[in-house]
């Protein structure tokens, strides 16, 4: 690590699981993975998160290198900043999505060089075979984050797998549309396949295939199944964990390695919960991380809040599943089928639940359905000053909710000395700061306005109280 990271760094977050606990060494060992593999002469594919071909590049025996994970890794470590220095030098605004800043003055260096930059945090990050963009609209960088690497590795080719988001609108049935959607899909995935066939010199074995979705699917049940645990009062697990928790889910699916993560995970939280042991000893407040991704330098904020007996039991962020027997996927015995059906029946599960309530959306009536379900007492969202896309309509969704949702009923003192009913609104804090880059965070502004969101929730729960 570069001396700045040394004297930046700082205690690390404290996790209420052992699941939590064991997740340093797994990416650690993931990413010393595809170093090793490399040697070995194994294909390595640069890939995105929350793609929807896991089980392809698996099935086709290539080892996946999450450049999204390891610029996360430099932030957590805090030692992104040399990096982020040297896209910038290549005339790289640090504006951009700060995960390809990073990725891309990583890629520059190692190429310069000739080997890893000095001190990679965890062996570094290895040179890929080929390149897998992703041409969704969920961030701008899945187009171009790899197009800009190729001008320091011109040999490395690049496949773009341009799978949609399914557009939410009130006038249009999904019905009336999912199998042109369905049809798009499978060709790319069915391109995917016939670009990695090429350039790996080996066919797919569908079989193979097959059974690696079969494995992802009773993950995906396993993982609901198990975060719906997490509902129990008090909450065995919270967001902080949850961002740790989340690494099987979007790094290792299709594995037995994630499956059985999972499986522990489930025991260990339902022994918690039989001995009714919480994330804090005296839980005052249940908080809804909704939306935005976490500073990874800054998890330690999550202890902050445990500090003051606020809890988050669920958050959007991460939570990249429904249980597959909710999703209404037709029988197919092709597994590129199924894939392309469970990427649309995912992406539209809240459709129909939105159209139900007036003024409501899809990413509102999920926070609704949280705020109900998890008996949610006020709302958090982090907005990264690089990552517009993803971030982008936060705070229009909290505005929705403000409309639409008003489950408080408090009763004040009016001036005339008489008790009044009043529903009021959650309470809701928005931090602001960025993924991997340091020179954003303040603590001291943050930990103050933390506090200052302790003492409204504090005043909602007296209010809330003298209704009762």
């Amino acid at each position: 690590m570069a001396e700045e990271g040394k004297r930046q760094e700082r205690k690390k977050r404290r996790t209420a699981t052992e699941a939590a606990s064991s997740i340093g060494a797994m990416v650690k060992a993931a990413i010393g993975g595809t170093v090793k593999a490399k040697e070995e002469g194994k294909k390595l594919a640069y890939s995105f998160i929350v793609c929807s071909y896991d089980e392809i590049i698996r099935a086709m025996d290539v080892v996946p290198v999450w450049t999204e994970n390891y610029a996360g890794v430099c932030g957590a470590k805090r030692d992104a900043e040399r990096f982020l220095e040297r896209a910038e030098s290549q005339n790289f605004s640090r504006s951009l999505c700060t995960y390809a800043l990073c990725g891309l003055g990583f890629d520059q260096w190692r190429e310069e060089l000739g080997e890893m930059p000095p001190d990679s945090p965890w062996g570094g990050q290895a040179r890929p075979d080929f390149m897998l963009s992703s041409g969704q609209i969920l961030c701008d960088p899945r187009n171009k984050w790899y197009q800009a690497a190729q001008q320091y590795m011109p040999d490395v080719p690049i496949y773009d797998v341009g799978l949609p988001y399914p557009l939410y609108e009130d006038d249009i049935e999904v019905a009336d549309v999912q199998d042109y959607y369905i049809k798009y899909i499978v060709a790319e995935l069915r391109g995917l396949v016939k670009f990695l066939e090429e350039q790996t010199g080996k066919k797919m074995d569908y079989d193979r295939l097959s059974e690696l979705v079969d494995l992802s699917e009773r993950t995906w049940n396993l993982i609901w199944e198990t975060y719906e645990l997490r509902r129990a009062v008090p909450t065995p697990m919270g967001t902080g964990d949850a961002m740790n928790t989340m690494v099987p889910m979007v790094f290792m699916m299709g594995t037995q390695e994630a499956y059985d993560f999972y499986l522990d995970l489930n025991r260990e939280l339902k022994d918690k919960i039989a001995r009714k042991e919480g994330v804090v000893k005296d839980e005052k407040y249940r908080l809804l991380w909704g939306g935005g991704l976490p500073s990874w330098f800054a998890l330690t904020d999550f202890n902050y809040f445990n500090s003051k007996g606020a809890v988050f039991p669920v958050e959007t962020t991460y939570r990249m599943i429904e249980p597959i027997y909710r999703l209404d996927i037709p029988e197919t015995n092709d597994p590129i089928e199924r894939l392309a059906w469970r990427w649309i029946r995912y992406w539209t599960y809240w459709y129909d639940k939105a159209r139900k309530r007036p003024g409501s959306e899809p990413d509102v009536e999920r926070l609704i359905q949280y705020i109900e379900d998890y008996q949610i007492d006020g709302i958090v969202m982090h907005e990264a000053f690089s990552c517009r896309t993803f971030h982008l309509g936060l705070i229009w969704q909290l505005n929705q909710l403000r409309k639409i949702y008003k489950p408080i009923p408090v009763l004040i003192l009016g001036q005339d000395g008489k008790k009044k009913e009043e529903k009021r609104e959650l309470p809701s804090l928005i931090l602001e700061s960025d993924i991997i880059d340091i020179s954003s965070y303040s603590e001291v502004d943050t930990r103050n306005r933390i506090d200052a969101f302790i003492e409204t929730l504090e005043q909602a729960k007296t209010a809330a109280a003298l209704y009762k």
